[in-house]
């Protein structure tokens, strides 16, 4: 017998009164089983089936699409994965990166760079705390880029960490077509921001099913958010006329820079169907939603 086969046994008897297993490559173990925060991942993914349309609305969008949230059933289309500058539509990923790490209650204290950001604000001063759903009404109600701007200061500390979050949780949803640059949408020196019709339909439909509390929040037309001790109260009104023009609409978010022109997203149920439309580079985006809206339902119902 040689002295290796002598030395292998050995050390297994030894290894097996020691109750010592081998070594052996670790087993992977999963993120969540493992309790380590990670991003919402995207399991909806429509069947991007965009053959001929007929009869459909002439329309000056650049890009759109209206989509049936339950089945994926793609409503209208048009460029629906052209990569194009979407504005303020920016703030539904800020949006949803605010609520993947805080809660609503969360208060946020705003800074001086935040409290100067142009042009569309909710006159946030310096110094002020507000919570998260507080904010969450000014950008909603009247687009502003003073909340978005505490929200990407605060929630991770780190303005540039939660940009890079953006754009990991893009990928994350599957919106191969979008680069976020800032939280604000506001137009760059360069490197804007950008996405598609598409994808933002996909990011839309993931915010509303995973935090539903932003459709009340969305659909609001008017709120005053009192004086409290920690900040002075504020009159918004909501800048989308559809809510109070258009039966069954429940916001969304809408958007505008020179460069993208008018954008918006739309969300609205009726019947039982429930439609998210997005429009992008439009000339007129109130009545071209609701022609394809009144377009969109009328084929869900054959």
């Amino acid at each position: 017998m040689s002295n290796f086969f002598i030395f292998f046994l050995i050390a297994v008897i030894i290894f097996s009164i020691a109750g010592i297993k081998p070594l052996k490559q670790k087993d992977p173990v999963s993120p969540l089983l493992s309790q380590q925060r990670v991003l919402g991942i995207n399991q909806w993914l429509p069947k991007q089936d965009f053959k001929a349309q007929v009869n459909t609305p002439e329309i000056s969008a650049k890009g759109a699409i209206f989509i049936d949230t339950k089945d994926g059933k793609i409503l209208y289309s048009k460029n629906p994965n052209e990569k194009l500058p979407i504005a303020s539509l920016v703030k539904v990923m800020t949006v949803l990166i605010a609520l993947e790490h805080k809660s609503l209650n969360y208060q946020y204290t705003i800074s001086k760079s935040a409290a100067e950001m142009e042009p569309d604000k909710m006159l946030l001063i310096a110094g002020e705390k507000l919570t998260l759903k507080e904010l969450l009404y000014g950008i909603f109600l009247v687009s502003a880029n003073d909340g978005a701007e505490a929200i990407a200061e605060v929630t991770t500390g780190d303005r540039s960490e939660f940009i890079k979050l953006m754009n990991d949780q893009a990928k994350q949803l599957g919106m191969n077509n979008t680069y976020y640059a800032n939280p604000t949408g506001l137009d760059e020196d360069s490197g804007n921001s950008y996405s598609s019709a598409y994808d933002l339909a996909l990011l839309t439909r993931y915010l509303i099913k995973s935090y539903p509390e932003v459709v009340e929040i969305s659909s609001t037309e008017h709120i005053v958010l009192p004086l409290t001790n920690t900040h002075q109260d504020y009159d918004l009104y909501s800048g989308i006329n559809l809510l109070t023009t258009y039966p069954g609409v429940l916001g969304f978010k809408t958007g505008f820079t020179p460069e993208a022109g008018l954008t918006l997203i739309t969300l609205a149920r009726k019947n039982g169907h429930e439609v998210v439309g997005v429009l992008l580079g439009s000339g007129d985006r109130r009545d071209e939603a609701r022609e394809l809206l009144d377009y969109a339902f009328k084929k869900l119902k054959t």
